[in-house]
């Protein structure tokens, strides 16, 4: 009688756990998908201030996904590269669309979708300081954003060349790298190819050559239930041609 009475016990635990799971998800399906996402980066996402409205590839992708997942729309916050991490490990977003590189450190923190977007690293100098090569770079100060894993890339990369290696500089804001490059205080900056090119002009330049391959991901809690899902929608996007619809439409 006891292992009867115990038997019972143990099966409406598990369909009060079953139940409690499924009301779980059917109220994270009525709510809008939570998205931590950048605001100064053109044609990813950009924060138009006088709209007040997010546009870019990212922005696209993450309506889109919040679509697929049953989610009542999308609500935007925005993050930088030092408090993305950290607001995503906090619950404050479901997840990062915010041109947030995959590698081997950052999949032991999180679950990260395949990629949306692939791009090389590059150095942007003006052309006034004739610099031509990675190696002319060597003693002088380069300016990487504050946050990104750009700055480790750098160094490593130019200390093998010689070990005198570089000075980083790091900034804020990709327009504070630019301003930078501009006023002198940097000899060079560096940051993804997709990026420089809304601070490109008819008096810098790029060196020859790439530092190394960004592939961006949507990232998710480690091991959390929303990782498959956004895993198995960003699949079907990429597979749909969806996601190079979007690239094309804002490349």
């Amino acid at each position: 009688m006891k292992r009867i009475r115990l038997l019972s016990l143990v099966l409406l635990a598990l369909v009060a756990v079953n139940a409690l799971a499924g009301g779980q998800q059917a109220m994270a399906e009525g709510q809008p998908l939570v998205v931590g996402v950048r605001d100064d980066i053109v044609n990813f996402s950009f924060l138009n201030e006088t709209t007040g409205k997010y546009y870019g590839l990212e922005i696209d992708l993450a309506k889109e996904l919040a679509q697929r997942l049953g989610r009542d729309g999308v609500e935007f916050v925005t993050v930088t590269p030092t408090t993305r991490e950290e607001t995503l490990q906090e619950g404050d977003v479901d997840c990062l669309i915010a041109c947030y590189s995959i590698d081997k450190e950052r999949r032991e923190l999180f679950d990260f979708s395949v990629p949306y977007y692939t791009d090389g690293t590059v150095f942007m100098v003006q052309t006034s300081s004739c610099f031509t090569r990675w190696k002319d770079l060597v003693g002088m100060t380069v300016g990487v954003l504050a946050g990104s894993n750009t700055g480790d890339l750098v160094k490593e990369t130019l200390e093998r060349i010689d070990p005198k290696g570089v000075k980083l500089q790091e900034e804020e804001t990709y327009q504070d790298l630019s301003d930078a490059l501009e006023r002198g205080d940097v000899d060079a900056v560096c940051m993804d190819g997709c990026i420089a090119q809304a601070y490109m002009n008819e008096d810098r330049a790029y060196l020859p050559g790439s530092l190394a391959v960004q592939s961006y991901g949507v990232a998710t809690r480690k091991d959390s239930e929303l990782s498959g899902q956004v895993a198995a929608a960003m699949d079907e996007m990429l597979d749909d041609g969806t996601v190079r619809r979007f690239v094309d439409k804002w490349d």
